[in-house]
């Protein structure tokens, strides 16, 4: 059966998520019940580990929330333990080639479609699940997510785009910019005009596009609604313990100096 993400992208709804970076699996059991669509867990710039990131993954499932997973690289030695612990989706950073997209779709698909190796563990409840059942089904139950964050990858797209099995692109605008030369200013124009590149060949192709950024505020997601995404994936827990916290702070002072006047 599809997962509930894909289906959700494949009847045309935008999907909400935040990122996961903190090592406490309390954390992703929190945020999962508040409703968001997914919780992108981030292994490629936090110390989350493979043992901390199985306990965010049953964190997740008890939630009832999807999750996907970024891996740290395209490397199918890294991106292999993870897949057999069953997440809903897979996120490869900086795929700045189509040989890079092919060889990341590749990782996480079972021949004859790509390589990967066969030894899945929680994937199949430890065994509940037949192994022929399991097969049928693999390819279709996991997403399978490339990030564009580097010119090279705007550059190959149209080629990148025919690669069978790609579910969603996601844009890491920061260091997409960095790449032409406009560090921190996603809004130049001409990234703007590399991001709208995007978004028009991806749909084309009838693959799904996102957006991982870190910060949250109005004018930011109006920005990537305009632009077209059908995944927004905004702030992460560390932001959200942050301002939550700096705004009850400001309350509480701003309250007491009012009750002094």
């Amino acid at each position: 059966m599809m997962n509930r993400l894909k289906s959700k992208l494949n009847t045309g709804n935008v999907c909400f998520g935040t990122h996961i970076s903190l090592n406490d699996p309390v954390i992703t059991e929190l945020t999962g019940n508040i409703g968001f669509d997914y919780l992108w867990i981030d292994t490629e710039h936090t110390a989350i580990g493979l043992n901390c990131l199985e306990q965010h993954l049953i964190s997740a499932r008890a939630s009832g929330v999807s999750a996907i997973v970024r891996v740290p690289c395209v490397d199918q030695v890294r991106a292999k333990p993870i897949l057999e612990m069953g997440p809903d989706g897979i996120v490869f950073p900086q795929v700045n080639s189509y040989q890079l997209a092919k060889t990341a779709i590749e990782a996480c698909m079972y021949p004859p479609k790509g390589n990967r190796g066969f030894g899945p563990r929680r994937a199949i409840q430890f065994g509940r699940v037949p192994l022929d059942e399991y097969y049928k089904t693999a390819d279709d139950d996991l997403m399978r997510i490339l990030q564009v964050e580097n010119i090279k990858a705007v550059e190959d797209l149209e080629k990148s785009v025919t690669i069978e099995g790609i579910d969603a692109f996601i844009i890491g605008p920061c260091d997409l910019a960095a790449s032409m030369g406009h560090f921190n200013d996603l809004h130049h124009p001409e990234v703007v005009e590399a991001m709208k590149y995007v978004e028009r060949t991806s749909h084309a192709a009838h693959i799904a596009l996102g957006v991982s950024y870190g910060a949250c505020n109005y004018e930011d997601i109006e920005f990537w609604r305009d632009m077209g995404v059908d995944m927004i994936s905004l702030a992460a827990d560390t932001d959200l313990l942050l301002h939550g916290a700096q705004r009850y702070l400001d309350d509480m002072k701003r309250c007491f100096r009012a009750g002094k006047a």
